[in-house]
């Protein structure tokens, strides 16, 4: 447990997985988060379901924390920042999980303060697994450091990244799940098509991609040097993977992640002309 304060800007859909995983792996108490939001029955509801507390103060709730994060959309973030500039203090971690604000523009926006950390969640935080990805201000200390990676370890796995790195982690990590979910689908409906009910064959599938990433984290190989002991001459496998080779099904997946690169830094871009 951190046993620190931390107050919550922005209480949605990522604010909310978070709070609940910090409470879950027992991270913070209840009577230590507390939460604003421009929405009072947002806050109703999550004060009733979380037991946290709301921030009918923000001046008081900002100062009272050792950890502010933001989590608000690029549109509304200048407006949050500028309503609790004049509360912080230049102890206090400034956390933002806001795509498209740059470190840089953090010190911009609040100008007497040094300490800031940039974090990415990841999009499976409910299930307890993902990379979520942070970089810091250099100001940011050893102590501080470490309230990063335990709030992020609760969330799944923490992974230190250079900010120039965050456009691709955000179109490839945080989008990762849909590309295999998309993947997944289609080994579904294969499996229907082959005769199978959708239940046996969502189970039959999403078992062989569990046992399938567990052999590539326990043994370090290569996926294909797993396939390669799969293949026998002649044999099942290697004719059903010449269709996928044939199809392109490997450049697919990385014109995909390619793609969403590309479209990451445009609204990186917007976001930093906004």
């Amino acid at each position: 447990m951190l046993q620190q304060k931390i107050v919550f800007i922005g209480g949605g859909n990522m604010a909310e997985g978070m709070v609940k995983g910090f409470l879950l792996k027992g991270i913070f108490q209840p009577q230590e988060i507390c939460i604003f939001d421009i929405l009072a029955e947002r806050m109703e509801y999550l004060e009733t379901t979380y037991q946290i507390k709301q921030a009918r103060d923000l001046a008081a709730a900002v100062r009272g924390a050792s950890i502010i994060l933001l989590a608000v959309g690029p549109q509304d973030f200048e407006k949050a920042a500028s309503s609790i500039n004049d509360f912080i203090t230049k102890e206090q971690l400034v956390v933002s999980i806001c795509a498209g604000i740059t470190i840089e523009k953090l010190m911009e926006l609040f100008q007497e303060h040094k300490k800031f950390a940039r974090i990415m969640p990841n999009t499976m935080i409910e299930t307890g697994f993902g990379y979520s990805a942070v970089c810091t201000s250099a100001a940011v200390g050893d102590a501080e450091q470490v309230w990063l990676d335990t709030m992020l370890n609760a969330l799944g796995r923490s992974l230190q990244i250079k900010e120039s790195l965050f456009n691709a982690f955000t179109a490839y990590s945080c989008a990762g799940p849909a590309y295999v979910l998309y993947f997944l689908a289609a080994m579904i409906d294969a499996g229907v098509q082959s005769g199978f009910s959708r239940t046996d064959a969502t189970a039959i599938a999403s078992e062989n991609l569990l046992a399938a990433t567990t052999m590539v984290q326990q043994t370090g190989k290569h996926p294909y040097q797993i396939t390669d002991t799969m293949t026998s001459p002649a044999g099942i496998t290697i004719d059903g993977l010449q269709v996928l080779s044939e199809k392109g099904f490997h450049g697919i997946v990385m014109s995909s992640v390619k793609q969403a690169v590309a479209r990451t830094n445009e609204v990186g871009m917007q976001s930093e002309r906004n």
